[in-house]
């Protein structure tokens, strides 16, 4: 087997200069690493972390420092003599104060809660954008397999049409063909060269969607591994006697995007919980110390800075309190607000969890439908092979006409078209359905460096 693989290789290598093959596995890890969008979901999560750092520095006091610089110059009134006179003074005050909010209606805490599990929503939205483009990707590569798979059969095709009219030339030459016959199977051999280009156009449109999917270079050759248009779908997948229950109560609990869907829940009843900070009092402890100086300007006898500044020293301390008495109905539609965004928040998981059990029975079915198709598609390529090669015996013999040999060539192409598609697609269903289960999406056992 190894060595097919390596033969199906050298031949798709045709396409593109000789290079290492790629597998899907290591298609899919590249494009996780240069997709865009993973990149914003990780700077974004990186954002959710600030704001929890944030969130848990509300509960530390506030500390700041002031200072300030007065000149006055003019007509003034002397307070000791009610009189006006012209003096310029010179005035500087420092104050280093702390804060500290003893209580806040519990918004203190219910932002806390909010921040982590924005940090696990910020988690599960990288964890989805690496698991969607893996998908894609993975869908990328199981179409450019199925188009390269088309084309050789294709190129086999012709082939055997080269072949075929090449010995009713012959036999037309000998008097045992007609020149009816002859004119047949050169339109058929036309068709086929016809259908061999456009496959091969074909398969270069799935590679170039498969690099975009990828972010990879259009212009370097990419060389895929082209074991599994040749080996049974069953050696490439683990068979598993899971049940469908199982696969959904798997995926209930690992999905991703409903974690997303949970959290954002969650996120709203931190929310509508803090709401009730609006109409409650909130306290808050302040102290701080602070001093002065002063000086007419023109004019002496004023001690020194450092005497003055040590001299008008002082400390305070206290206790404040705010109390919303009426804040124009904003604190009460707040509250209603975050109430309904909870309720939205609430629907949207249930849609989501409805929408997710959807997915995952979809996906079995399609898994054990798309296997049975396979089975019985292997079998009749088998049939229709020997079908055919029946019929272009006979019709080598006088037996058979053109028209016989055309029909049952192309029922054998149809055949095996349609199960080089179900297996192809058996195979990406089962991926699927282990990664509903909560496994990788990508093996991390291959070498997937760039």
């Amino acid at each position: 087997m190894k060595f097919i693989c390596m033969a199906v290789a050298g031949c798709f290598a045709l396409h593109g200069e000789a290079q290492e093959v790629w597998s899907v596995d290591r298609c899919m890890a590249y494009a996780v690493r240069h997709n865009h969008t993973v990149k914003q979901r990780l700077l974004e999560a990186k954002n959710y972390e600030l704001d929890r750092l944030q969130a848990i520095g509300s509960f530390l006091p506030g500390v700041s420092g002031s200072t300030g610089v007065q000149y006055n110059f003019g007509r003034s009134v002397d307070p000791e003599t009610n009189t006006y006179n012209n003096v310029s003074t010179f005035n500087n005050s420092y104050t280093l104060e702390g804060s500290l909010t003893v209580f806040r209606g519990g918004s203190l805490v219910n932002e806390l809660r909010r921040s982590k599990a924005a940090v696990l929503l910020g988690k599960a939205a990288l964890q989805e954008a690496r698991d969607n483009t893996a998908l894609e990707t993975f869908q990328a590569y199981i179409d450019a397999l199925y188009c390269y798979g088309t084309e050789r059969l294709a190129r086999k095709k012709l082939a055997e049409s080269d072949s075929l009219l090449y010995k009713t030339r012959r036999q037309e030459e000998l008097g045992l063909k007609g020149l009816a016959d002859v004119a047949q199977m050169e339109a058929q051999q036309a068709t086929d060269a016809y259908n061999l280009t456009r496959q091969r156009n074909l398969f270069e449109t799935a590679m170039l969607t498969l690099k975009q999917k990828m972010n990879y270079p259009a212009s370097e050759p990419l060389v895929l591994d082209t074991c599994l248009l040749d080996a049974s779908p069953l050696s490439f997948v683990k068979l598993s006697a899971d049940s469908p229950e199982d696969v959904v109560s798997a995926a209930l609990s690992t999905n991703p995007t409903l974690h997303q869907a949970e959290m954002n829940k969650r996120i709203a009843l931190m929310q509508r919980k803090g709401s009730w900070a609006n109409i409650l009092p909130q306290i808050t402890l302040f102290g701080g110390v602070s001093s002065s100086y002063y000086k007419e300007l023109h004019k002496d006898g004023y001690d020194s800075f450092g005497r003055q500044f040590r001299n008008n020293l002082g400390q305070y301390f206290g206790v404040s309190m705010s109390i919303p008495l009426f804040n124009r109905f904003s604190g009460a539609v707040s509250m209603r607000q975050a109430r309904n965004n909870y309720r939205i928040a609430s629907e949207q998981y249930e849609e989501q969890k409805t929408e997710l059990q959807k997915l995952v029975l979809q996906a079995v079915q399609d898994r054990e439908g798309y296997l049975k198709e396979t089975v019985q598609m292997e079998k009749k390529v088998a049939s229709d092979s020997l079908a055919y090669h029946v019929t272009r015996r006979k019709f080598e013999e006088g037996l058979m006409t053109s028209l016989d040999v055309q029909n049952s060539a192309a029922t054998l192409l149809e055949s095996e078209t349609l199960f080089l598609q179900s297996k192809l697609t058996y195979v990406l269903k089962c991926r699927l359905v282990d990664y509903y289960k909560g496994e990788e999406i990508i093996n991390c056992r291959l070498n997937v460096e760039n």
